[in-house]
């Protein structure tokens, strides 16, 4: 796991944090005025245009690490895309198998680095008006809104991970936690921020290793992303809405970045390269390829066994009857089974928000508000892009659980099927009693007193029955 150099506030101070983040890309240049180390940026030089140049690739780097990390494993594990077969290596990820979690490990590095991200964010935000000034206003601009996006990045997929959570940090007090409809709101304003800044006029940016600055395309991710924020409470018509004008092709999807050079590791190449592998393609999951033999995605993400065989590992061998098919004696043993091939690498990168969710959000919101042929228009875009044929149907069940089919497949390692899962309450095995979250971890609850009992109550916003969820209350 890769190692951070944190400057960290006394115990007392309620949100760990590093006050600056420097880690970048060895293929991107920093003036030498700012910093003598590449990962310890002078920060009496951070207010300065190097610096929040400097910043704004650190930016991109966190989010990109909060997305492809922690949180992302564990997703995939609890929605059975992945499982941790016992005996290969490691004992913590098996229990990942059934929600267990501890208040140490990834759930604390998840928070932290979601935190930090946000001390990044709100730097930039704070430091360019000052910075980019008159001519340079325009380039000034695009960058805020970047932070501006980063940060609803952040904080939506916090709000969704952890329910209640701090939403402004100020200073070194002790942050309040805000409900978790509340975070949601709050994320919808930030997005709006980000809008706003750009219609206010933009220059391209050299340092956006995205887009470089493309006021259109940024325009585009951010309406997808008030989509996706939209979807997460089951607000159909706006989610809708925004995805008409969210992403348009796969050119404006959003990644993170990763290399071969030691310390630009991706975490999943680093988990497949380093440590043998341990997490490994659920039969579950595998079998769904397998329901469509033309489908070309179970060769694009996954490694046949020496035999040229697709079978996942049956992690959940005493729950058969949650398998579409019995199970085969190869899904019971490791050497038989698939690895990965997706993501496997150190240097691939990794989506943030693609064109193909933006298109599937638009799919199940069009079945949803009553627009059948419409949503089934947009799953065939999905379908024929992995080589299936065309899917058909007029009734709106039977179109929102194909669109949620092609998401939990399309969307492989990327965390929203977790959330779409529990938002319609097809987790195949929500287990009794556990909290389906993550719980808080132990350096927040060290330094804040205002820390949440960890109770699934707490995300009752997103799973109550008004959103077709899990719980009544």
């Amino acid at each position: 796991m890769r190692n951070y150099k944190l400057i960290l506030n006394k115990v007392k101070f309620a949100l760990l944090f590093v006050l600056l983040m420097g880690f970048v890309l060895s293929s991107c240049q920093i003036d030498k005025s700012i910093n003598t180390d590449p990962n310890n940026i002078a920060e009496s030089k951070v207010k300065s245009v190097d610096g929040v140049n400097a910043l704004l690739v650190g930016l991109q780097v966190n989010v990109g690490e909060t997305y492809s990390r922690d949180r992302s494993r564990i997703f995939s594990i609890w929605t059975w895309q992945m499982c941790a077969p016992p005996g290969i290596g490691r004992a913590q990820p098996v229990a990942w198998n059934n929600y267990f979690m501890n208040v140490d490990g990834p759930t604390d590095d998840y928070w932290i680095i979601t935190y930090r991200g946000m001390k990044i964010c709100n730097d930039i935000i704070s430091f360019v008006p000052d910075v980019f000034v008159d001519v340079n206003a325009p380039t000034g601009n695009t960058i805020k809104a970047i932070a501006y996006t980063y940060k609803a990045f952040l904080l939506g997929e916090a709000a969704a991970t952890w329910g209640s959570i701090p939403i402004q940090i100020s200073g070194t007090e002790p942050p309040d936690f805000v409900e978790q409809n509340v975070a949601y709101q709050a994320v919808q304003k930030i997005l709006d921020s980000a809008l706003a800044t750009i219609n206010a006029g933009t220059a391209s940016v050299s340092r956006d290793l995205n887009f470089a600055g493309d006021a259109n395309k940024w325009t585009a991710v951010i309406h997808s992303l008030k989509a996706r924020y939209y979807l997460h409470v089951g607000d159909y018509a706006n989610a809708l809405a925004e995805s008409k004008l969210g992403i348009a092709d796969a050119t404006g999807s959003v990644y993170s970045f990763f290399s071969d050079t030691p310390g630009e590791h991706s975490s999943w190449g680093q988990w497949v390269q380093d440590e043998g592998e341990t997490i490994r393609p659920e039969k579950y999951y595998v079998d769904l390829f397998k329901t469509e033999p033309t489908d070309t995605r179970i060769a694009a993400y996954f490694y046949p066994n020496a035999n040229g065989q697709f079978f996942g590992y049956a992690a959940h061998a005493s729950k058969e009857n949650l398998y579409q098919t019995p199970i085969d004696t190869n899904e019971l043993s490791v050497a038989n089974c698939v690895t990965m091939k997706k993501y496997s690498t150190y240097s691939e990168s990794f989506p943030l928000i693609r064109y193909e969710e933006n298109v599937l959000i638009q799919a199940e919101c069009e079945a949803k508000v009553g627009s059948p042929a419409n949503a089934v228009s947009l799953v065939n875009i999905v379908r024929t892009n992995a080589g299936l044929p065309n899917f058909s149907s007029s009734d709106p069940t039977a179109i929102v659980t194909e669109v949620l089919k092609q998401k939990f497949l399309e969307l492989y390692l990327e965390g929203q099927c977790y959330h779409d899962m529990r938002r319609t309450g097809t987790l195949v095995d929500p287990v009794a009693g556990s909290n389906l979250r993550f719980i808080y971890g132990q350096s927040e609850r060290n330094a804040n007193t205002k820390v949440p009992t960890d109770n699934d109550q707490l995300n009752k916003y997103i799973l109550n029955t008004k959103y077709g969820g899990l719980i009544s209350n």
